[in-house]
């Protein structure tokens, strides 16, 4: 057990709950096989981190606690026993009073995520605290709002150790009786890891039953840029993100496209999420926010190229964007813009951008990165720190809350997970949010890939329609290797 009593007494003075562990070693394999279990899960989440996250850690989440959704303000919380509660709230004060109720230390030797709230927040969860923003979009896929999983207990696997940690939360009071009764839940939860591990599992074949559909074929999207582009010169706006989702209808289960995604893209946030019969699938290369004690972190990408297999031409691209005068002011336009946001919750003076426009490499695309950094004022709390950034620059445009606004009236959509973020609100305070990109989700056999390309004043359609295509390839390419072709509506197997 992992802290030993005596230091828990120290630490849990101001606590209301502490996490304990069993650590315990587990190879690569093994850690493989436990992903592999989840597939037959309905309610599960898998999370691992970029090249910025909080630590080289990869999260399970197995018989989640509670099971949140919210969808046009009315929030469910289910529990294990059956218990259900259904009511309109504000989803920011409801989530952080969960927080608050579980409220623990971060533990030195435990990993970030010790416990807390893990899912994902829709680009709609900005309706609930911007009161500028409404969404008049259709929702027949029935998308949640929030999907969140409350976990009290969870697995996590420190890549750098080959090492399993089994954590659960307990109450300070009693912390003695509580800490024994622990060590059984973990001699109990352990046996259960390992024979999961230990069983062999088929998983339901992922098969594609329709080509990609384009929401927006190419003269549709070049009238949406040009009415984007009306909008910037009359100065309502600076750029803004027009998306152009593609559509699949599919069979299956999504593990496949996720470990295929882990080959293609090691170094992006990897994200498996099954609740009920909603479930996503991201690789994403770009966080949204991070905290790490007093420490926040932002890490805009924006400007992109295209790679490909030829290193000349991968060269030549790369060179391009660095010198290229749009995708810089862009760049900057967006760093400026995640300035502002860490401004609100920030102490004053310690914004600073501490890597400016350099190359962050991926499978198909190359953009311009920059980090920003600063230290959060004391009494911002997750949910605060959430709302100031949320949804990213990247996604929405600048001034933010028009662009989003101008946005709702040009797409006419619900976008999801697209654009929003997925990760976790540990109990401890720390923050990993990715944002929403490079991902496939899907109700039901419909499957939704989303992509888009930033509007600027000197835009070119027909390249933004392109690059919504670039991005896509990474996921395009991913789903392709990781299943079949049915026999549906003329398609054949290959």
């Amino acid at each position: 057990m992992f802290p030993k009593i005596d230091e828990l007494k120290r630490i849990a003075a101001s606590y209301n709950f502490v996490p304990v562990a069993m650590k315990v070693p587990l190879t690569k394999n093994e850690e493989e096989q436990l992903l592999l279990s989840l597939a037959h899960d309905e309610d599960t989440v898998y999370f691992s981190g970029g090249n910025h996250a909080l630590g080289n850690y990869s999260y399970f989440v197995i018989e989640p606690t509670r099971r949140i959704t919210v969808l046009d303000g009315v929030l469910t919380d289910s529990d294990n026993q059956g218990n259900k509660i259904i009511e309109e709230v504000n989803p920011h004060d409801y989530l952080e009073e969960i927080l608050k109720k579980y409220k623990q230390p971060v533990v030195p030797g435990l990993p970030p995520f010790t416990g807390g709230l893990i899912g994902y927040f829709s680009y709609e969860y900005t309706k609930y605290y911007q009161k500028h923003i409404s969404f008049q979009h259709a929702n027949p896929d029935n998308i949640q709002d929030i999907g969140l999983f409350c976990c009290n207990k969870l697995v996590a696997y420190d890549h750098d150790k080959n090492e399993m940690s089994l954590i659960v939360s307990i109450s300070v009071e009693d912390l003695e009786v509580n800490y024994e009764q622990a060590k059984e839940e973990l001699e109990k939860f352990r046996a259960s890891v390992f024979a999961r591990i230990r069983q062999t599992y088929e998983i339901p074949q992922l098969r594609l039953m329709s080509d990609f559909r384009m929401h927006f074929n190419e003269v549709e999207y070049a009238n949406k840029v040009q009415s984007a582009k009306k909008q910037i010169a009359a100065g309502d706006i600076f750029q803004l993100i027009m998306s152009n989702p593609q559509e699949i209808n599919l069979t299956g289960d999504l593990l496949p496209l996720l470990e295929r995604l882990m080959i293609d893209e090691p170094h992006a946030y990897h994200f498996y999420f099954k609740q009920g019969r909603f479930a996503a699938v991201a690789a994403s290369p770009e966080t949204l926010i991070t905290r790490q004690g007093k420490e926040l972190a932002s890490y805009p990408l924006a400007g992109t190229r295209k790679l490909t297999t030829d290193n000349v031409k991968n060269q030549k691209n790369c060179a391009e964007l660095l010198d290229s005068a749009k995708e810089l002011a862009e760049h900057n336009m967006l760093v400026d813009l995640g300035r502002n946001d860490l401004g609100q919750i920030s102490k004053f003076g310690t914004i600073q951008v501490t890597k400016h426009a350099f190359l962050e490499k991926f499978a198909t695309v190359v953009h311009l990165a920059s980090v920003i950094k600063s230290q959060v004022l004391p009494e911002k709390s997750a949910l605060d720190i959430l709302d100031a950034v949320f949804p990213a620059g990247t996604l929405s445009g600048a001034p933010k809350v028009r662009a989003i606004q101008i946005i709702n009236e040009l797409e006419h959509f619900k976008r999801g997970i697209y654009g929003g973020s997925f990760g976790y609100l540990s109990f401890s305070g720390e923050i990993d949010q990715a944002i929403g990109i490079r991902l496939l989700h899907r109700n039901g056999q419909k499957g939704i890939l989303h992509t888009g390309a930033g509007i600027v004043a000197d835009s070119i359609a027909k390249n933004e329609y392109q690059e919504c295509l670039n991005k896509a390839r990474s996921v395009r390419n991913a789903l392709t290797q990781a299943s079949t072709r049915g026999e549906i509506d003329g398609i054949t197997n290959r």
